[in-house]
């Protein structure tokens, strides 16, 4: 999941370039429009699988460890 992340994050800055320099048409702002979605579900998909990984942590059976586990979802959960 990360690496598609990493390869659509470049596809969109490409796109952005070429929207930016030449304008977009229809078929392409479509393609772009779609691909940015999908680089925001990706990266919704990969904050989710990051705190389902904090949640079974062995360290979330001691009590700093959950609170800091705790925060630490919480930021994800932001997008920070």
């Amino acid at each position: 999941m990360e690496r598609r992340g990493e390869i659509l994050k470049r596809t969109v800055e490409t796109w952005i370039m070429k929207e930016n320099r030449d304008g977009l048409d229809r078929q392409e702002a479509h393609i772009y429009r779609n691909m940015v979605k999908e680089l925001h579900q990706n990266e919704q998909e990969l904050n989710v699988a990051r705190v389902e990984e904090l949640d079974k942590s062995p360290d979330s059976d001691t009590e700093g460890a959950a609170s800091t586990a705790s925060v630490q979802r919480e930021l994800i959960s932001q997008g920070v």
